[in-house]
């Protein structure tokens, strides 16, 4: 069975759908991602963990990507896995662009 993800992010006030498909959800939504960047990103580490506990605990997750020697970390938190997963990888993906911008 193949998954399907939407992701939509805001990137200066403009608005960009993308739609991947992947081995789970994650890896959809991953996909989805890097679509909408426009770039492929190496994923090196991937943890979650709960943060609180009951039916409405926090995941959290923490991403390690790499690309051209780079390598970032990123945290997202949620209680859904997915959504946390997402903005782990977006915060990681936004930390490259910030590195990269400081090096002009």
């Amino acid at each position: 069975m193949t998954a399907t993800a939407v992701v939509k992010l805001l990137h200066e006030g403009k608005s960009i759908e993308e739609a991947a498909t992947g081995d789970g959800p994650v890896d959809a939504a991953f996909n989805a991602v890097e679509r909408c960047v426009g770039e492929n990103f190496v994923l090196e580490d991937y943890v979650v963990r709960s943060v609180t506990g009951g039916k409405d605990a926090q995941g959290e997750v923490i991403v390690k990507l790499a690309k051209n020697g780079r390598k970032m970390r990123g945290r997202g938190l949620s209680t859904d896995v997915v959504e946390a997963s997402v903005r782990a990888y977006v915060d990681a993906i936004n930390r490259y662009y910030y590195q990269m911008k400081l090096e002009g």
